[in-house]
């Protein structure tokens, strides 16, 4: 079936590692009239049940903009802003270059529209990305919930909260990179959607009014708003002094930078 003849109204959640992500995706799948579908474009996911050469379209149609019920309104995605590529900050992630056309194929969606969420505290986005790499711990699921959204397969079993997370001493140079990499990736949101419905959405609002948060995003993609229930929680909640070893050694190098405001301290 050709994809621009489904019936239903088609999105892309882009937002970036550690900023409430599938926190957002898995409230949007409690909506009886909503799909969203997880990273399918995660090139670094050694668990994928497609290989890499599989052509970008392919993926979109059979993974994503597929058939569904009539009861399916809104059919999207979990798309982070760096994907199919790698992060300088982070070196080793694996890249593939064969979906390197997903932003065009999206852009190229006349009615898409497009949630864009954001942390505005990179730090607490960068800290968060080097625990959970360190550890190996991405998500706290619910387990009355997580068989109630979509996978690709199965997810790994939740580790204790607080396994593996010691204070961390961060990178003066690579936490910088990392400040100007997410800048520059969240800059070209606007740019690859120039003519498309872009909801703007932050991790801070949605932790702080999660009902108001999910409220406008389910009015933007035309539904009328109901309750939802995320499947994932809150995995950090140590202060930044508590998680970082060098923390106030960071805020005296950053003091007086554009990045100032994040060491709230």
């Amino acid at each position: 079936m050709d994809m621009e003849r489904l019936g239903y109204q088609k999105f892309v959640l882009v937002s970036h590692l550690r900023s409430g992500t599938h926190l957002l995706r898995t409230a949007l799948e409690s909506h009886p009239a909503i799909v969203c579908q997880t990273e399918v474009f995660n090139s670094d996911n050694r668990q994928l049940p497609y290989p890499l050469t599989t052509p970008t379209a392919e993926v979109l149609r059979d993974w994503v903009y597929r058939p569904f019920p009539d009861t399916v309104a809104c059919v999207g995605l979990a798309l982070q802003v760096y994907h199919p590529w790698g992060l300088r900050a982070f070196p080793g992630i694996r890249e593939n270059p064969m979906w390197g056309d997903v932003w065009t194929r999206l852009s190229n969606m006349e009615n898409l529209r497009v949630i864009h969420l954001r942390r505005q505290n990179a730090l607490r986005r960068h800290l968060s990305h080097v625990v959970a790499r360190r550890s190996q711990v991405w998500h706290a699921w619910d387990p009355d919930r997580v068989g109630s959204v979509s996978h690709l397969m199965p997810p790994a079993a939740n580790a204790p909260i607080g396994a593996c997370r010691n204070p961390v001493a961060l990178d003066q140079t690579r936490l910088e990179l990392d400040f100007m990499e997410t800048e520059r990736l969240h800059g070209q949101v606007p740019r690859r959607f120039p003519r498309h419905a872009v909801c703007a959405v932050s991790y801070e609002g949605l932790c702080r009014d999660f009902a108001g948060t999910c409220r406008t995003v389910q009015q933007f993609l035309g539904l009328p708003a109901v309750p939802l229930t995320a499947a994932v929680g809150k995995l950090e909640r140590r202060s930044l002094s508590q998680a970082i070893v060098n923390y106030w050694d960071l805020k005296r190098h950053f003091a007086g930078s554009r990045w100032a405001a994040f060491f709230e301290e």
